[in-house]
């Protein structure tokens, strides 16, 4: 090949022999003779299976318990929350209720106090109102019966009642003596017997009228 040409076309010839050259192995690699055995890198290790079993059940009862431990956790304040909000449900209607109670049963209980003070005084008084209607019914007594008494000639007084009303009367009629005479009875009233005449007082009307008020 003529050297302008050469420097363009592959020299196929040279790439052959360069391929049928021989490959000389550099001397850092050891030759197979050389190289020791497989059996010499394999080494026997032994495994205890009861430790690895009970690392196994350690490592696993350790994380139920953490994960259990935590659900009660969770559970339980979830539980107290419950607990809180259900509290506080009856309170609130426990104030609710009490407050429609109050409201109704007020007025009703200041009516009943009312109504039983009320009673209470009257019967407290009921002796002292009895008492100042009795004298009283005595005293217009006694007026009525000064026109009999000043007479001259007195005709015969016959007084008829309870024993305390008598006594009453016997103290204002005590000057004129005999002309006056007192027969006891249960009656309320003082009935007072001149010739034909006859006077009564109204204390038992007034009794059946207090009677009846404090019933």
């Amino acid at each position: 090949m003529n050297s302008p040409l050469a420097r363009y076309l592959r020299d196929f010839g040279a790439e052959a022999a360069l391929l049928a050259a021989p490959i000389e192995t550099p001397s850092h690699f050891a030759s197979p003779a050389e190289m020791p055995a497989l059996e010499s890198f394999a080494q026997t290790v032994e495994v205890d299976l009861d430790a690895e079993r009970r690392e196994a059940y350690d490592e696993g009862h350790l994380a139920a318990t953490q994960s259990l431990t935590a659900k009660h956790a969770e559970d339980l304040e979830a539980l107290k929350e419950q607990h809180a909000r259900e509290i506080e449900q009856q309170r609130l209607q426990f104030e609710d209720g009490l407050a429609d109670y109050l409201s109704k049963a007020l007025p009703d209980l200041a009516s009943r106090l009312s109504a039983e003070l009320s009673e209470a005084t009257a019967r407290v008084l009921s002796p002292l109102l009895k008492e100042q209607v009795m004298r009283g019914a005595i005293n217009e007594l006694v007026e009525e019966l000064k026109p009999t008494l000043a007479k001259e000639i007195l005709e015969q007084i016959t007084v008829f009642g309870p024993v305390h009303l008598c006594d009453l009367l016997k103290v204002q009629l005590e000057e004129k003596g005999d002309a006056v005479s007192f027969v006891h009875t249960d009656d309320t009233d003082i009935r007072v017997e001149i010739g034909d005449s006859l006077l009564v007082t109204r204390l038992s009307a007034f009794a059946a009228d207090l009677e009846r008020v404090l019933a």
